[in-house]
């Protein structure tokens, strides 16, 4: 059986990685690795590993979403699952169209587990114990600004040694 590891997501503005890499050059180089710029977005849902016979169906299922193009803003840092054991470092997304379209994402493909959504957008992963209580003080409130929303993708990770690939597999445009 062929199978895709695939996740839906929204992705980020290109003029947003310059501000957000200034960001991760501030985290310590010991025990974390920084996102790729090119992978940054918030997901919607993860599929996880699907046959590749049921990608139409899951584009057939996306293409009924219906929703108008939105303002995300980014801001804010914190961690999951908690400061005393850090295993993600992201930056959080404020606002309730995104929360929408998430539920809107889940009840279209309901063969999928549903998830707690939580808008973030990852920009570092923790491999062991750091100490960065002084970078999360720092910019717990802090605005990154904003951007539209005008569309969401169906992507495939594709995992390697040296960090994941995702490839866009379809995009799904707002409907005005």
């Amino acid at each position: 059986m062929d199978t895709l590891r695939l996740f839906v997501a929204v992705e980020i503005p290109e003029s947003f990685r310059a501000p957000i890499a200034a960001l991760q050059q501030e985290l310590p180089d010991e025990g974390i690795k920084n996102v790729t710029l090119e992978n940054l977005h918030f997901t919607l849902q993860f599929l996880g590993d699907v046959d590749s016979q049921k990608v139409a169906s899951i584009e057939q299922a996306l293409r009924t979403i219906r929703f108008r193009s939105f303002r995300l803003t980014l801001k804010g840092v914190g961690v999951f699952p908690n400061e005393n054991y850090i295993r993600v470092i992201w930056i959080g997304g404020e606002s309730e169209p995104l929360a929408a379209l998430a539920r809107q994402v889940q009840d279209a493909l309901h063969s999928f587990p549903k998830e707690n959504f939580s808008a973030h957008l990852t920009i570092a992963r923790v491999k062991r114990k750091v100490e960065i209580k002084h970078f999360l003080e720092k910019y717990r409130e802090e605005a990154f600004g904003q951007f539209d929303v005008s569309a969401f993708h169906l992507k495939q990770s594709q995992l390697s040694r040296g960090g994941p690939t995702y490839t866009k597999v379809a995009t799904f445009a707002a409907t005005e």
